[in-house]
């Protein structure tokens, strides 16, 4: 029987394939096109099915080497959550922050889960995938996307006006 050499790896192997077989079995439903017209599901599933296949290798070539780690170690609770949460941020926050402020947003804080991040480099790489994302979504691919969204505005935050006072009602 072969013994693992790193069961951390193999239970991330395993993690990418579980992921990739999820994104694969919901997204079943949308329509696949052509290579040539893509429909909604060709790009995920392709991703799926790459993700399948990284998960199987991870897990395989970590499985059969020999043992030179003993158990799976702390799980690094505050890293996982800083990777996680920015990507719920994104979707829950992307119509209202625009897609500029919101890819700041999540790059700094991905970025802070990196015990080598430092903020020096980290906000010149965030205002730079910033930029290219907005440039590649917005204008190349043409997304319908705000770049600042109505959150960023000043006029979304000022008092609304006085609503005018009613007219009297005509006399019968």
């Amino acid at each position: 029987m072969s013994v693992m050499e790193k069961p951390r790896d193999v239970i991330g192997g395993l993690l990418v394939l579980l992921i990739g077989a999820g994104f694969l079995l919901f997204g079943r439903e949308l329509e696949m096109g052509t290579s040539f017209r893509m429909g909604p599901g060709y790009f995920p599933t392709i991703l799926s099915v790459l993700m399948l296949l990284l998960g199987l290798a991870m897990a395989a070539l970590a499985w059969r080497k020999p043992v030179s780690e003993g158990g799976v170690g702390q799980v690094p609770w505050v890293g996982i959550a800083l990777v996680v949460v920015p990507v719920l941020v994104f979707g829950l926050t992307l119509r209202g922050l625009g897609l500029g402020p919101v890819l700041i947003v999540v790059v700094l804080a991905t970025a802070w889960a990196s015990r080598n991040a430092r903020l020096r480099s980290s906000v010149p790489l965030a205002l730079g995938m910033a930029a290219f994302c907005s440039f590649l979504f917005i204008k190349g691919l043409g997304l319908p996307l705000p770049l600042f969204g109505p959150w960023v505005k000043p006029s979304h935050w000022a008092a609304a006006p006085p609503a005018p006072p009613a007219a009297p009602a005509p006399a019968q």
